[in-house]
């Protein structure tokens, strides 16, 4: 139960990002080239970035200790959330300056891993006994995770050029709006959170729940340019499916169904 808590409360920020929409201070593309645009501060920027990537992989590292690690689950995933909740202190204490003005961490946030941290702890004084995943169970898992980051860092680079679009439908009105609401999702780390859940709660019904959930990331699009009969181009309907996410759901859908392992942890 502490387990399931504390992935749930790393990965309420992810889930938050999507809910709660996001400032916009303007357009600067038209900037003369002469101006010179405020910058971050080398510390700052360090801090910014090691607590970003700390805290978007939070999930996957609690995810990984309760698949292999089991019985080292309080200890390491106590220390790795109270690493990501000194590094999101640290940026509420040291701000980063972008074009938006000075920006500093949400306290928010930091109650979300503040959780975790507490989680943790609680687990290793619960002493019921539980069953750890079978390895052929934790091996489908971690490919789920690895596929979910994989898809989370490939929605996070930068388009030079349609062309890296890709096959793609031209979906309008409410289709388009879930969609982006999707994009969005898969680049602030949900889909992550997903799997992550899914992998703490291996095997069995829910898991296989989360498992599922990964089917939506990946026949939302189809689904949506076949009931809307938007134009696409692409040479068949079926190459508007995420077939990574295809595949993890499937491979969520295997290490769920599979039996549990009869030796206490």
């Amino acid at each position: 139960m502490f387990r399931l808590l504390a992935m749930l409360a790393a990965v309420t920020p992810a889930v938050s990002s999507v809910l709660i929409p996001g400032e916009s201070c303007g357009y600067f593309a038209y900037t003369p080239l002469s101006v010179e645009l405020p910058q971050p501060s080398a510390p700052a920027a360090i801090v910014w970035t090691l607590g970003g990537w700390s805290a978007d992989y939070l999930p996957v590292a609690l995810a990984l200790l309760a698949l292999w690690l089991p019985r080292r689950f309080a200890v390491l995933g106590a220390s790795a959330s109270a690493a990501v909740l000194v590094l999101g202190a640290l940026t509420v204490v040291i701000p980063y300056t972008t074009l938006c003005g000075s920006q500093r961490g949400e306290w928010l946030v930091l109650l979300c891993y503040a959780a975790a941290l507490t989680a943790c702890l609680l687990d290793r004084v619960d002493h019921r006994p539980r069953r750890p995943a079978r390895r052929a169970t934790a091996a489908a898992w971690t490919a789920v995770l690895f596929i979910a980051v994989g898809r989370d860092l490939a929605a996070t680079m930068p388009i030079s050029s349609a062309g890296d679009l890709g096959c793609y439908a031209s979906l309008q009105d409410t289709w388009a709006l879930v969609q982006m609401h999707l994009l969005t999702a898969e680049a602030t780390g949900v889909w992550v959170g997903v799997a992550a859940v899914g992998a703490v709660l291996a095997p069995g019904p829910a898991a296989l729940s989360a498992a599922l959930v990964l089917l939506v990331p990946a026949l939302y699009e189809p689904v949506a340019q076949f009931a809307s009969s938007a134009p696409h181009n692409c040479s068949g309907g079926l190459e508007l499916v995420s077939w990574f996410y295809v595949g993890a759901a499937a491979l969520g859908v295997a290490g769920s169904l599979a039996p549990r392992s009869r030796t206490a942890a």
